[in-house]
């Protein structure tokens, strides 16, 4: 049964780009739903120009799109290239036409021709194959279908003339099509998902309404009181797509530590190790009172996977442990924050959200208990956070990331620059890092408040960061990764042996 509309965009350019940028200026794939929309739209008016028209054949089709929202997008391949600037013009035309007002010859730098702004592009690259072509697909569930609204949605797609920036040249194209033959379209099948993936605009109720008096607004830009503003579009909805090969992002539960009278509690960014074993040892107290019930042998769970003990016996040392992580978060996000810790964060492995809601709700609003009263400055008590902004630092998407603190790296690179790169790449191996990425190193972080990898000072006194004893003779450095192919990996990420109780804490560069 053909239960799928398939709208098709194809680039005619035969090195096809995308210019089109998303939010932040940041470049935009795959083109988001509401992209597409606004490209009916805008071709569903130059193809029913008469308003009587418009009115009686487009808008009640679009009206039934914008309540629909694509449960696949297919794309080629892609490639974001490196951005360059260049300057175009910026349609000053008051500056020289005050001086025509008046009877004189616009001189430098008041001429049309001297009226240019700097402009970065930054192009997404189609890498067309002969099996997936340069075509985008999106495609939509029509249980409740209407025929004549898509044959409506058909002529307004054949009547696209661009897609993106006016010098991306393509045409469209819409059919239905039955789910086995959506199966088959070849390309990267993005989907909706509610844990990871890339934020996209979508059309909602209301959307053609504001996209008219978007219109209408740029229309009357220009008033006897001179230039009013446009207001942006308002009225679209958000939601995520994931590449079916993507990574899937680590759960995570943020807790804020807060003092007995309910301030926040900061904690030297340079003893970070306090506060991961304090949390840890709360949630092993908790989880031996009360395991999840899905667990057969609470006894030898805790101290694997909540303790994080490996069996004498496991000799699989390179591979990835599967146990919870207790990262304490250092404050980030703005050029004068203070780094302490105010934070910590527990991270489970991929899949184990259930278990980690239940050791959440086991641990919020405990008290920290240490071993030596001078770790703590008085009572602190776990509080759990949700949307916390500096932790959105270290858990969006991003194709940049950067380690907050150093990288304890699995062994010593005796100072060889060959040894370090064989150490941090059998490190991105044991945590669990398989997406193609360059990397570059230092002593130094990218956040500048962030402190050294260096243990000691020329004068042989310990500065830096406190580590266990058992990480003190393995090499540390900071990192720089960036993932190929404009992937974006979802966070947390944290790298190196020391990656379970704070060290090797990644934040993506371009949020930051």
């Amino acid at each position: 049964m053909s239960d799928v509309l398939r709208i098709s965009i194809r680039f005619l350019d035969p090195v096809p780009e995308f210019h089109g940028r998303r939010d932040g200026g940041q470049p935009e794939w795959p083109p988001s739903p509401l992209r597409l929309f606004q490209a009916l739209v805008d071709a569903a008016a130059s193809r029913w120009r008469e308003p009587r028209k418009f009115v009686e054949y487009a808008r009640p089709a679009l009206e039934w799109l914008q309540r629909k929202h694509p449960f696949e997008i297919v794309t080629p391949s892609h490639h974001v290239g490196t951005s360059f600037r260049i300057a175009v013009p910026n349609n000053d035309w008051d500056s020289p036409a005050k001086i025509w007002s008046k009877g004189g010859e616009a001189i430098k730098p008041h001429r049309p021709i001297d009226l240019k702004t700097m402009k970065t592009v930054s192009p997404v690259r189609l890498m067309g194959t002969p099996e997936y072509g340069n075509v985008l697909h999106y495609l939509y569930s029509i249980a409740d279908g209407h025929p004549q609204h898509i044959d409506t949605i058909a002529q307004a797609a054949r009547s696209i003339t661009h897609f993106g920036w006016g010098i991306d040249m393509a045409f469209g194209d819409a059919k239905v099509i039955s789910t086995e033959q959506a199966s088959q379209l070849l390309g990267h099948r993005w989907k909706p998902s509610p844990r990871a993936g890339t934020p996209m605009r979508t059309p909602t109720i209301g959307t053609l309404d504001d996209l008219a008096r978007k219109h209408t607004d740029f229309l009357g830009r220009l008033t006897d009181g001179g230039y009013r503003p446009v207001p942006p579009l308002r009225v679209f909805s958000s939601i995520r797509y994931r590449r079916d090969t993507d990574p899937l992002p680590r759960p995570y539960a943020v807790f804020k530590l807060r003092d007995s009278d309910d301030d926040t509690y900061s904690h030297p960014q340079s003893k970070l190790i306090h506060i991961a074993g304090m949390v840890r040892h709360l949630a092993i107290d908790a989880m031996k009172r009360n395991p999840p019930p899905s667990v057969d042998d609470p006894a030898a769970w805790v101290e694997r996977y909540v303790a994080g003990h490996r069996d004498a016996t496991d000799k699989s040392v390179d591979l990835p442990h599967s146990q919870l992580s207790y990262v304490p978060i250092p404050s980030i996000g703005f050029h004068h924050t203070d780094p302490s810790i105010r934070r910590v964060m527990i991270i489970a492995p991929v899949g184990d959200h259930a278990i980690l809601k239940h050791l959440r709700q086991q641990l919020d609003g405990l008290r920290l208990k240490s071993e030596r009263e001078q770790d703590l400055r008085g009572p602190v008590f776990l509080h759990h956070a949700v949307n916390d902004k500096v932790a959105k630092y270290y858990i969006e998407p991003s194709t940049q990331w950067a380690s907050v603190t150093p990288v304890i790296l699995p062994g010593h690179d005796d100072h060889k620059p060959d040894k370090t790169r064989k150490l941090i790449e059998k490190a991105l191996v044991q945590s669990g890092i398989d997406q193609p990425c360059t990397f570059e190193w230092s002593a130094f972080s990218h956040f500048p408040k962030s402190f050294s990898a260096h243990k000691y000072d020329k004068d042989k006194r310990p500065i830096g960061y406190l580590r266990p004893d058992h990480l003190l003779d393995q090499t540390a450095v900071h990192l720089e990764l960036t993932f190929a192919n404009g992937i974006e990996v979802p966070g947390p990420l944290t790298l190196g042996a020391g990656r379970h109780c704070g060290f090797g804490l990644m934040a993506a560069v371009n949020n930051a």
